[in-house]
């Protein structure tokens, strides 16, 4: 079953979760790690807003250069992860494996979202009907 409003669920989820964790280590005191968690939630976050805003407005047209500008939005990201990639790596003031959690919260979150709705949809079954007694007898 298709989730349309997926990747608008995800980021406002991803962006609450890692808001959550920052709020939390940064109260701790381990603002090497709260840095590090803001800064890796921002490039997932940004990654995955360019493409569910870039894409679709690329692709809906009939735009023969449509494929060279999402290409080329896609080569113009690069520097930017690169660059805060690079402060993050050297940088004392933050924590890299607090950075490589950041990023994937966003993966996290999308996969957690499908299988929560994929066992939502196995729960509503009625135990009547003819899906459902296919799916017991596996």
């Amino acid at each position: 079953m298709p989730q349309p409003t997926l990747p608008e669920r995800t980021l406002r989820t991803t962006f609450w979760l890692s808001a959550l964790f920052v709020l939390v280590f940064g109260v701790r005191g381990d603002m090497t790690i709260a840095l590090g968690l803001t800064i890796g939630s921002a490039l997932g976050l940004f990654s995955l807003w360019s493409l569910h805003w870039a894409v679709p407005r690329l692709t809906a047209g009939a735009n023969p250069f449509s494929k060279f500008l999402l290409g080329m939005l896609m080569v113009a990201k690069l520097p930017i992860y690169a660059g805060v990639l690079s402060f993050s790596m050297v940088s004392p003031l933050v924590n890299p494996f607090a950075v490589f959690v950041g990023v994937a919260l966003v993966p996290i979150v999308i996969v957690l979202k499908v299988v929560g709705a994929q066992m939502l949809e196995r729960a509503n079954l009625s135990a009547g009907e003819k899906a459902c007694r296919e799916i017991s007898s596996l």
